[in-house]
């Protein structure tokens, strides 16, 4: 019997099933992303009685997918292999699998990949995106590889979810634009250094600031460091980034209310590598700041575009109008926001 006739078969004979799948997945993710962890504190999560919690714990106990010790639960090894089949089990359920074709043949991108849950109202989910683009760029890395990080949250995610497990000959992490405004922890710079810790690799970090005027820009591209750091920018093969609105962008990198009014008339509508691209995908403006050219973009063999949360589903499909040589990562909510733009 076919997969996908065996579940619409469970789901006529025995329709409870799906549910009670999808709660324990959510018990067992939840305790993955967060071991040890204690029950009153897992039941806070999920806004439940620790009374009626209890009896899920129990019973992936005895069923020898949880341990459960005195500075917490944890997912034993039979629960850690089980959760990975179950994620598969959840795609097929959900038919999330068609949600990313449909998405990749609307968008006309490279590839999809959805995860399970809203981004937007949960840190789990938002740890699970971070994981699901860390397994890809992982799966891309090979030796002599350059590899570009861009700032902001969810490339701090990534970058603590990263793991390898063989050594990897000659590879380099650098940041992908300049930003020494940002907050110390979303910086392209401590991310990219992060990230080359993790994988066990160099790196070299771009000492500039973000929103300097032109002319100073010019003379700090002539210090032989920052230029040498620019190079090795032009020679990656690998660039993860984000995709934001520009409204989110513009109030996060603190613009001038020049620059502010510069994008409206522009009818600025998203942001991806430091540029703003308008409701068509046209590049309208680029942030004052040193780093990766849109440009360089078409010679990137990898281009991994991790971007979660309703809000950005116009900001990524608009990107997309203008470059769709990419993978893209979500979130579940996220990927049906796009499939609703007309």
């Amino acid at each position: 019997m076919e997969f996908d006739k065996a579940l619409t078969v469970l789901n006529l004979l025995v329709p409870e099933a799906t549910d009670l799948i999808l709660k324990r997945y959510n018990v067992l993710r939840t305790i993955k992303n967060c071991q040890p962890i204690g029950r009153r504190l897992l039941a806070i999560n999920f806004g439940v009685t620790e009374r009626v919690l209890r009896s899920e714990t129990d019973r992936l106990r005895e069923l020898g997918l949880v341990a459960i010790e005195s500075s917490g639960m944890r997912l034993s090894e039979l629960g850690e292999r089980l959760i990975n089949d179950t994620e598969v089990l959840i795609h097929r359920i959900k038919g999330l699998s068609e949600v990313e074709n449909a998405i990749q043949e609307k968008l006309g991108i490279k590839r999809v990949c959805i995860v399970e849950g809203d981004y937007s109202h949960n840190d789990i989910v938002k740890k699970d995106v971070g994981r699901k683009a860390a397994e890809i760029i992982v799966s891309l890395l090979t030796n002599n590889m350059r590899i570009g990080i861009m700032g902001g949250t969810t490339m701090a995610l990534i970058a603590d979810e990263i793991q390898v497990n063989k050594k990897f000959a000659n590879l380099l992490v650098v940041p992908g634009r300049g930003g020494l405004g940002e907050n110390l922890e979303i910086q392209a710079n401590t991310i990219a250094a992060k990230m080359a810790h993790n994988l066990g690799a160099g790196y070299k970090l771009l000492h500039v600031p973000d929103n300097i005027g032109p002319d100073v820009l010019k003379v700090l591209q002539t210090n032989t460091q920052i230029r040498n750091v620019l190079d090795e920018i032009k020679k990656i093969d690998m660039i993860i980034f984000g995709i934001g609105t520009a409204a989110e962008m513009t109030k996060r990198r603190g613009l001038s209310e020049v620059k502010k009014d510069e994008l409206k008339m522009k009818k600025a509508f998203a942001e991806a590598l430091g540029y703003y691209f308008n409701k068509d995908g046209a590049p309208v403006l680029h942030s004052d700041s040193v780093g990766i050219d849109l440009s360089d973009l078409k010679n990137i063999r990898h281009a991994i575009c991790v971007a979660a949360g309703a809000s950005k589903a116009e900001a990524i499909y608009s990107f997309s109008k203008y470059h769709r040589d990419y993978t893209l990562v979500t979130d579940e909510v996220t990927a049906k926001e796009l499939l609703n733009i007309k």
